[in-house]
């Protein structure tokens, strides 16, 4: 396992908290990675099993909106798994168009084997970190993303200027 990356304090001051953060989701991400290696899996993987498992069967779509991937990027990842036999894709009776993705047995037992090695990293990622001090990150961060995602719209708009009509321009 690596060691964490220096924080940035020869950054201008207005960086050192997006440095850090930026900093800390590599060491966390590169930590599950890790994590999961003896089991074969990367993050997305895992989290793919981990997200079928305990919500059950569901569109790539659906699984791509959970996981924050593509939909191409998600089929990459289902094909992988599929071809692993950890999922499989089944006919949707509501809708034939689209498939299904589930666990297969050994894909639910390979769930459960994510569970425990989750568990045991989560363990040590908060490591006298007090719950209240939890609560109060995890409520920053929501805030910063909401602020970045309010930041994201505006951009957009800005730069997809929009006629009196209300369409946008040609």
């Amino acid at each position: 396992m690596t060691t964490p990356a220096a924080h940035a304090l020869n950054t201008p001051p207005w960086q050192r908290v997006e440095t850090t953060m930026m900093s800390a989701a590599r060491d966390i991400r590169v930590a599950y990675d890790h994590c999961f290696e003896p089991l074969g899996l990367n993050l997305s993987q895992a989290s793919a099993i981990g997200y079928v498992h305990e919500n059950g069967p569901m569109t790539q779509t659906q699984l791509a909106a959970a996981l924050v991937l593509g939909k191409a990027a998600t089929g990459t990842l289902v094909d992988h798994l599929e071809g692993r036999g950890l999922v499989r894709r089944v006919p949707n009776a509501q809708d034939r168009r689209v498939w299904l993705v589930e666990n297969t047995d050994d894909g639910a037992e390979m769930a459960i084997r994510i569970v425990e090695v989750d568990r045991q990293l989560r363990a040590r990622l908060r490591a006298g970190i007090s719950s209240d001090e939890r609560r109060n990150l995890a409520d920053l961060l929501m805030r910063m993303s909401a602020n970045a995602q309010e930041a994201l719209a505006e951009a957009a708009q800005v730069e997809t200027p929009v006629a009196a009509s209300g369409e946008p321009a040609q």
